[in-house]
């Protein structure tokens, strides 16, 4: 127990620290710049922004100051240039919401179908589990996931449920979260490199990392698959030789995986079709981007979005807070820099945005998992004389 409250007493002081470094380094003042067309900033006023900030005349109130001015954003007639650089609370409240809306609703497309992929890899392991139950787990686990705080994840406690409900196949059940999750690191690692290949020339060790980590984990699926492989590598014989308890849940766990080798055709589509699927993930991206103007194209985002979510996956914070936020701002700082051609800190600008994007997509997940808050309820008065989920993975910690 003192273990565990000293491994969350870190994570909890290293999320602490990795914000305060985050927020240290993001904008929350509203500023405009006066250059000059050699680059030189003449003047930089900070103030507060009345009213939009994204249009050509922009209402500007300086510190200190009760006059409101007028100022025209872009070249001058005397060929200087006024740039203007909102802080992170105009951002959020300069919000489109029908764009944040439509962001929503893709990410709730993009969940289900998730889901559904969870729910094919436990029907394909022989588990008569219906559609609408992998639904409710998994909308429970992504409740638990993005909402309650902790070292729980919401994979764990999908597997509590899942075991309860396949109790004869219990490893057969649990496997096939952890098959779920990699089926969806090689998903987002897939489309990445996919839009890696675009973004080559500007930034080739972003790229070729990205390459590399996909081929790393396919080679580690093709060991857990490859009749060849494992006996190059003598893994059965690994195996064999682990001690008593530890060596018969290995060669449990490695029983259940092996079964997915009938149904190679099936995962291949669903990698195939992540493309496809993922769309809805980025493209709920490129709504709230659009809704808060960051000004990142929907081609980066197709890199910056797999890249993050593999970074904030990272077990430290819930739903990766933190992480994330330190992954969006830097890969949106990098690669949105150049659209702000002769606008002076323009990394430290598009990381701003970078940020603002990473909570505004976060404040949208949390409310739809209330969804799974809901179904946690419902179940809980179906089952109520058995123990909360929470309570029995902390039995088994």
């Amino acid at each position: 127990m003192n273990k565990k409250f000293l491994i969350t007493t870190l994570k909890l002081i290293m999320v602490a620290g990795l914000f305060a470094v985050i927020f240290y380094n993001i904008d929350w003042v509203d500023r405009y710049s006066h250059v000059s067309a050699d680059g030189e900033t003449l003047q930089s006023i900070n103030g507060q922004i009345l009213g939009s900030w994204d249009q050509d005349s922009i209402r500007f109130q300086a510190d200190g100051s009760q006059a409101t001015i007028e100022l025209q954003r872009g070249i001058q007639a005397d060929g200087t240039r006024i740039n203007v650089s909102p802080g992170f609370l105009t951002y959020l409240r300069n919000l489109h919401f029908g764009l944040f809306a439509a962001g929503a609703a893709l990410f709730f497309m993009f969940a289900v179908i998730i889901n559904t992929r969870w729910w094919f890899l436990m029907r394909a392991n022989g588990l008569g589990v219906r559609f609408i139950e992998a639904q409710k787990f998994g909308w429970i686990g992504f409740f638990f996931n993005n909402i309650l705080p902790g070292s729980t994840g919401g994979d764990v406690i999908k597997a509590v449920y899942i075991a309860r409900r396949c109790s004869g196949d219990k490893v057969r059940a649990v496997v096939s979260i952890v098959v779920d999750r990699i089926l969806g690191v090689l998903s987002l690692l897939f489309v990445g490199s996919l839009a890696s290949m675009l973004a080559m020339d500007r930034f080739p060790v972003f790229a070729s990392t990205m390459w590399l980590t996909g081929l790393g984990v396919l080679c580690f699926c093709f060991l857990l698959i490859s009749p060849g492989l494992r006996a190059l590598l003598r893994f059965d014989a690994l195996v064999a030789h682990l001690p008593g308890r530890v060596g018969h849940i290995v060669a449990e766990l490695d029983q259940a995986v092996l079964h997915y080798r009938g149904h190679l055709g099936g995962i291949g589509g669903w990698i195939l079709a992540s493309p496809f699927i993922y769309a809805l993930y980025v493209g709920s991206f490129y709504c709230m981007s659009q809704a808060l103007g960051v000004g990142i194209t929907l081609t980066d985002l197709f890199f910056i979005v797999p890249v993050a979510s593999v970074i904030q996956g990272i077990p430290i914070a819930p739903a990766g807070w933190g992480i994330g936020e330190a992954a969006y701002g830097a890969l949106v700082g990098k690669f949105g820099a150049a659209a702000l051609p002769g606008v002076p800190d323009a990394e430290q600008v598009m990381r701003t945005r970078g940020v603002a994007l990473s909570v505004l997509h976060r404040v949208q997940t949390a409310i739809w998992s209330l969804l799974g808050g809901l179904a946690l309820l419902v179940d809980r008065k179906t089952h109520p004389g058995e123990p909360s989920p929470t309570e029995r993975s902390d039995q088994n910690v």
